[in-house]
């Protein structure tokens, strides 16, 4: 494997059920969708990269929230194994972690990027100053509370411990060689698509689509922000020559990649 190209492998950790229409615009609107949280592990010989850090347990304020949301607690998060311990199982120390990506800014991307205290931490730069300074220029949904968003110990770790190793990513940036991103926004400000190289081709990871069906079937995600934004990411994906579109909560992809091996 040269230096610019990677394995990528999926690490579920938790799964809940929402409804069709947050996750498909203006339809499927009497059913139940699961979505799989998942980050997704990227390694060559000298870089180990996770796209979102997981989160390890439950909490019950955001519980209530999702369940209140939902109007049934099939909405609360249901827990698997934790991503530091799928990665001691795949015999990797957490602590060789070199680069997190967290997007989007939310208490089950976020939560547990303590446990990897020598890696970079990657954010959006216009993602991070709209969550510090929110410019309320776009309709927010009742879901999107700051305190839950990004718990507090989070916000302390990155603005004190681990901010001499915060970087700010442009709009359009290099992470590392051989995987960039792209801001998309779509259903958060700070939504990134991540284009990972490897040997069966780009794989592209974005969380400004739920599921394989929004950009099968050029639909965009119900709870979106902008539908401008979705337009232009839906492009960005046709056009992108992706031997993989890895939606970030599309529950078929442990069906699609078994064991989660996307590219080794």
């Amino acid at each position: 494997m040269t230096d610019d190209r990677y394995a990528v492998r999926l690490l579920e950790f938790g799964r809940a059920d929402v409804r069709g229409p947050e996750v498909f615009w203006m339809s499927h609107w009497d059913e139940w969708v699961t979505l799989a949280f998942s980050a997704v592990l990227i390694r060559n010989a000298s870089r180990c990269v996770l796209l979102n850090a997981g989160m390890s347990r439950a909490d019950p304020e955001l519980d209530r929230l999702w369940e209140e949301y939902a109007g049934h607690p099939r909405a609360r998060m249901r827990f698997g194994t934790p991503v530091p311990d799928q990665l001691r199982a795949l015999g990797i120390d957490p602590g060789a972690v070199t680069d997190v990506v967290l997007s989007p800014f939310q208490a089950y991307s976020v939560s547990d990027v303590r446990e990897f205290p020598g890696a970079r931490v990657h954010l959006l730069r216009s993602g991070w100053a709209e969550f510090l300074a929110p410019s309320r220029r776009h309709v927010l949904d009742q879901t999107q509370r700051r305190e839950l968003s990004m718990p507090r110990g989070v916000m302390e770790y990155l603005l004190s411990d681990a901010w001499n190793r915060v970087r700010l990513l442009d709009d359009r940036d290099v992470i590392a060689p051989g995987i960039t991103s792209l801001a998309v926004g779509v259903h958060h400000p700070e939504s990134l698509a991540v284009t990972i190289g490897t040997r069966k081709g780009p794989v592209v990871w974005t969380d400004g689509i739920f599921h394989h069906e929004n950009f099968d079937g050029r639909t965009p995600v119900g709870l979106t922000r902008s539908l401008d934004e979705s337009s232009r990411l839906q492009e960005f994906l046709e056009n992108s020559g992706a031997a993989a579109v890895l939606p970030a909560y599309d529950s078929t992809l442990t069906e699609r990649y078994v064991d989660g091996i996307v590219a080794d």
